[in-house]
């Protein structure tokens, strides 16, 4: 079955009800573009917002995703650094690469897990207003949010239509339905959608119809908030996993929301030491300084919890600290 490459009707109206409800933006279904996945949104941003040997704005540390993409496109990369409040727009207003988009992760920064603060929200926009910049907004997470009340997203605030907002399902249905969506101004849409065409022609229409349809009669609120207090759950058992057993090697950073926890490793300890010993003992360590650019680094790891029972994630831990102190863990390989 052919459908329309800008995506099933009653999909992109289902997403625009969504996404107003429950993040505050200003959409209407004729912005949407439903796409396979956050790589594919990505990919079109680069293919069309940033000429080749041009400046991108990436956020310090930042997600290796959205870095391949523009790297693919040949675009220059431009890293600007994050603290407590997301991206410091400080920085941004100071660049003078003459870079016109700058991509980020507000709700939850990749791989941080700080939630960009609504007056760094509000600056970001009024900049991309100032000098005809576009800000790529993924959103990718959002709705695993544990601690208060969540922050609008970008879009919703941006009275000047500067914003790009890309989504996800596979975080909170399955990675396998390759299934997502982009929201774009008025102005962009067209030449999005005809890109998209030539790629890969529409997401398959059974696919995008049996959503709307789980969508329109409330199951996927419904989904949601179970898997929200599910993640909330399974996030605090690793955090105190981890205090509990890996005192002394690293501090997790509490994040407010989102599917992983970053953890610093204390004075002392190599973080490519710590992986080589955990992936001997059968556990996989995604390292934190290959997602740095520079010199300046954080030494750790960034842990994901959400496809783990309680039990699997405190064995998982459990087997870590004996590998990393040296002591034999029950089924590990010895090097």
């Amino acid at each position: 079955m052919h459908g329309d490459p800008q995506g099933a009707k009653p999909l992109r109206e289902a997403i625009a009800t969504y996404l107003n409800l429950e993040r505050g933006a200003k959409v209407s279904a004729e912005q949407i573009l439903v796409l396979s996945s956050t790589r594919q949104a990505l990919f079109l941003c680069a293919q069309l917002l940033v000429d080749a040997g041009k400046p991108i704005l990436l956020e310090n540390p930042g997600y290796f995703g959205a870095k391949k993409a523009f790297e693919a496109a040949e675009a220059r990369i431009v890293p600007i650094d994050v603290d407590e409040q997301g991206i410091r727009t400080d920085l941004l207003r100071a660049n003078r690469s003459g870079a016109t988009c700058v991509y980020l992760t507000p709700s939850h920064q990749y791989p941080t897990g700080v939630t960009m603060s609504l007056e760094r929200r509000l600056d970001v926009i009024h900049w991309a207003a100032e000098n005809g910049c576009w800000i790529i907004e993924d959103d990718y997470d959002s709705e695993f949010h544990y601690d208060g009340m969540p922050t609008a997203c970008v879009q919703g605030l941006d009275k000047y239509a500067r914003t790009i907002y890309i989504g996800t399902f596979s975080k909170t249905l399955y990675p396998g339905l390759r299934m997502g969506y982009i929201v774009l101004p008025q102005e962009l849409v067209k030449a999005f959608t005809h890109a998209r065409s030539i790629m890969d022609g529409h997401t398959p229409q059974i696919s995008q119809l049996t959503l709307a349809r789980f969508m329109e009669e409330g199951h996927y609120n419904s989904h949601v908030r179970a898997m929200r207090k599910l993640y909330a759950s399974r996030r605090e058992v690793i955090l105190e996993s981890i205090g509990k057993h890996l005192a002394g090697i690293v501090t997790a950073q509490r994040p407010k929301g989102g599917l992983q926890v970053p953890c610093l490793l204390e004075a002392g300890w190599s973080e490519q030491d710590t992986i080589r010993r955990a992936t001997a003992a059968g556990v996989v360590l995604p390292g934190l300084s290959r997602l740095y650019a520079g010199e300046r680094k954080q030494l750790g790891w960034l842990l994901g919890y959400a496809s783990l029972t309680a039990h699997e994630i405190e064995s998982a831990i459990l087997c870590l600290a004996k590998a990393l102190r040296g002591m034999p863990s029950p089924g590990s390989r010895v090097q």
